[in-house]
């Protein structure tokens, strides 16, 4: 097994900013327009105070688990059974968000940049390009996203600056569209918005102590939340409802509204430069921390070779020919069942371990 190599909190903030929030660029605020209609913003303040209050609480585990994270913690609680069984939930969560978003991802490609080219193609040159990446260090990794996930995040504020001739606040009525009923429901039903923060737990081992996963996982999320938040308020303002709820790629929508002056009338562009390269190291990322957690979890000696072969299987499964709208309807069923896990796991297995230790005491 490769050594933990410490990540700097800068590093591992931005790290997890870009594991929350790439969703945004995709079509994830169309599900939530879907179920609440242009008060989908109040729905993801709601859904990040639920992630906001489980993220406080695995941070009370930390008295607990110290360092350690969930893989290492349920090995001394049930030993390599255990260790086996949390590591393959824990690659079932990381694999269910990277498989659905990359393929959003390959989908927003061909749709807005290579409509004649097949997704096979499109796939394939992600897989090469993820594939150097595994080749380097997840601190290697962390430092180049450190440098260009800040230019996705500047882009961004731009569409909301700029977008702001285009707002119109009678597009808000009614404030709670359907009523809090749709609002709440459509809140758990999207939950796994931020169950990314189950990396935080994995990272603890490359912390240089507890203090940093702490400030890292508050600042992540509140940058990612407050991101969404205000592209979600920007369409609402932007698109009436239930026309909200029409466009696949709401972000880019956006983007495609901007015009400033004679020259400037194509900054879908530039935004299509910055979000390919996000969404490479968000795949890069989760690919490495999901053979690295299948690695530690079987006892395998060699993390590069799992990377070789997960990249294979990740590849053909995404390339898989069924319809964008079969994608999002299995994409809502399997966060359904993973977003549990997601943000129990960090709360049940230190928990166990206490348990243990206080048996033994």
């Amino acid at each position: 097994m490769e050594k933990n190599e410490l990540i700097g909190e800068k590093e591992m903030t931005l790290l997890l900013v870009n594991l929350l929030s790439i969703k945004t660029i995709f079509a994830f605020p169309r599900t939530l327009f879907e179920a609440a209609g242009n008060a989908a913003w109040i729905e993801l303040i709601f859904i990040a105070l639920f992630a906001w209050i489980m993220l406080e609480l695995s941070f009370l585990t930390y008295k607990i688990s110290g360092r350690k994270s969930i893989i290492e913690l349920s090995w001394q609680v049930g030993g390599n059974a255990l260790k086996s069984a949390v590591s393959l939930l824990v690659i079932a969560v990381m694999a269910i968000s990277v498989i659905t978003e990359t393929r959003m991802f390959a989908e927003s490609v061909k749709l807005v940049l290579l409509p004649k080219t097949d997704m096979e193609y499109i796939m394939i040159l992600l897989a090469v390009a993820v594939f150097i990446g595994q080749k380097r260090s997840l601190s290697a990794i962390a430092t180049v996203n450190a440098v260009f996930f800040p230019i996705c995040l500047l882009f961004l504020i731009f569409i909301v600056v700029f977008t702001f001739n285009r707002y119109d606040i009678n597009n808000m009525f009614p404030i709670l569209a359907g009523g809090t009923k749709s609002i709440f429901s459509g809140g758990m039903k999207n939950i796994s918005c931020f169950g990314d923060l189950i990396v935080l737990n994995l990272l603890l081992p490359r912390a240089k102590d507890i203090s940093i996963p702490k400030r890292c996982g508050r600042k992540a999320l509140l940058i990612a939340s407050m991101t969404m938040l205000f592209i979600c308020l920007s369409y609402a303002l932007c698109y009436p409802y239930p026309l909200s709820k029409e466009y696949l790629l709401p972000v880019y929508q956006l983007s495609k509204m901007i015009r400033a002056g004679e020259y400037f009338q194509r900054f879908e562009a530039f935004f299509e430069f910055v979000w390919e390269i996000s969404q490479l190291l968000y795949v890069s990322i989760y690919l490495f921390l999901i053979c690295e957690t299948a690695a530690k979890g079987f006892d395998l000696s060699d993390r590069k070779a799992v990377s070789y072969v997960v990249i294979v299987i990740v590849t053909i499964i995404i390339s898989e020919k069924i319809s964008i709208i079969k994608v999002l309807e299995i994409t809502r069923l399997l966060n359904l069942v993973a977003a549990p896990f997601a943000y129990l796991l960090p709360l049940i297995i230190p928990l166990l371990y206490l348990k243990k230790k206080e048996g033994k005491g």
